[in-house]
């Protein structure tokens, strides 16, 4: 029996890209952009080269804004497109719009701010996406609320006005959205290459293990052969401890042990895998992070879907994380810069509001630290009085197997803070877990074994 292309029906995302749709101004031209997005996708895809990589927004082609919001029309009617990590991370934004679509509609200044971003094909949509969702919250609490339009030649204004009836005077309100740097990337594309050399014995050798690896110095720093060094010495080794083959040493610290082929067996038994993040949960034996792993196997893909497969011969995963001072440091760097930039812009008025936004990677000692790092940066950072409150919204999309999209996100609110500000949630309608451990911290239910 065919599958459905619908992966999930929902009501606020068919109203948010209808809205956008009207704001463009040519609704059949808005449907082709992101029907050409899909397509982009589902080539991409198709390239055994790219079987388990970067499926980034701008690996997709040069329109930014329409592969961010074509994975909202994929969970409504392409199942192929629809890509498990790129949805936790475009889709919530989506979701919240349409959830105050009404609120957001009536607001001054809402639909050019929209329009600009679908103009400006290259730029990140999350950044507009988190002031038109903040707006439509804002509004929903009952606040007077305007987007400043930006002016040519001026000093840069905050990106909100709010007035409450019961506080009359204008409340400043500055969005900044902290993305990954270049930092992040270079980290990232130095584990790819220490990843390689460690890959080629995998191949090699038909290995399924699991190696797990934290790294103490930076990447930089990290010899090309350095997993591949200890993949040797663990095949060589007389003797495995229960705990598998633990390693330290100058760079980090790690451990190889025997990856669990049987779940993946048993998982394909009568169906296909998606080649990603289930696979690599079921090789480690415990979730793991959309960067924070890398895996190299052997199987036969499925000729439906080449994103799947559904014969399995060998496969091993690396996890890992990097908990350097110096790597931290260079991560945090630039929330004292936004910092900067924001309390200016809230500085027009009496009274502003500061939120910071920014991702968190799952299970991760280094996002412990970073979050440590930042409290200390903000307490340190000497506000302007103007500033009666900041928030940082930590968030982590998630890619689950129960759900279609999720994220978590958590807020640490800095300063006095004024009542007439009642919003502090990007994602209001989230459910309360209802204790005090971050969203990155948090357990996710996983499907009960077959």
């Amino acid at each position: 029996m065919e599958l459905s292309p619908v992966v999930d029906d929902d009501e606020d995302v068919r109203s948010a890209l209808a809205w956008l749709a009207d704001v463009s101004g040519d609704p059949a031209a808005f449907d082709l952009r992101l029907r050409a997005a899909q397509l982009a996708y589902a080539r991409y895809t198709a390239e055994p080269a790219n079987l388990g990589g970067d499926s980034s927004l701008r690996a997709l082609g040069p329109d930014v804004v329409a592969a961010f919001l074509a994975q909202s029309k994929s969970m409504l009617d392409d199942r192929r497109s629809y890509d498990i990590a790129l949805s936790s991370r475009c889709i919530p934004w989506v979701k919240q719009l349409g959830v105050n679509i009404a609120q957001l509609a009536k607001v001054p200044g809402a639909r050019e701010r929209a329009r600009r971003m679908l103009e400006d094909r290259a730029t990140e949509p999350d950044g507009p996406m988190l002031e038109l969702v903040m707006a439509g919250n804002y509004a929903a609490d009952g606040a007077d609320v305007a987007l400043v339009p930006e002016q040519v030649g001026r000093a840069k204004t905050p990106d909100l006005h709010l007035t409450f009836e019961y506080h009359p005077d204008p409340v400043a309100i500055e969005f900044k959205r902290l993305r990954e740097g270049a930092y992040e990337a270079d980290e990232r594309q130095q584990q790819r290459r220490i990843f390689r050399k460690a890959e080629e014995i995998i191949h090699r050798e038909r290995l399924s293990l699991h190696v797990d690896v934290n790294y103490s110095r930076e990447l930089k720093d990290v010899p090309d052969g350095y997993l591949a060094g200890w993949l040797q010495r663990f095949l060589t080794s007389p003797l495995i401890t229960l705990r598998g083959y633990p390693w330290h040493d100058e760079f980090g610290s790690g451990e190889i042990r025997p990856a669990n082929v049987d779940a993946v067996l048993e998982d394909i038994r009568d169906t296909s895998l998606y080649f990603g993040t289930k696979l690599a949960r079921l090789l480690s034996g415990a979730p793991v992070r959309e960067n924070g792993y890398q895996l190299a196997a052997g199987l036969l893909p499925d000729e439906r879907d080449p994103r799947y497969f559904k014969r399995f011969r060998y496969g091993s995963v690396i996890t890992w994380q990097c908990t350097a001072p110096a790597a931290i440091e260079r991560k945090t760097r630039h929330v004292k810069s936004k910092l900067i930039e924001a309390s200016q812009q809230v500085a027009t008025q009496e009274v502003g509001v500061i939120h910071l936004a920014m991702d968190m990677e799952l299970e991760c000692e280094a996002s412990d630290l970073r979050r440590e790092r930042n409290k200390q940066v903000i307490r340190e950072f000497k506000v302007e009085n103007v500033v009666a409150a900041l928030y940082v919204h930590y968030l982590v999309p998630r890619i689950s197997e129960l759900n279609t999209w999720i994220i978590d996100e958590t807020v640490d609110r800095f300063g006095a803070g004024v009542d007439a500000v009642p919003s502090s949630m990007i994602f209001p309608g989230s459910a309360e877990l209802g204790n005090d451990v971050p969203a990155w911290r948090q357990s996710i239910p996983l499907p009960p074994r077959r």
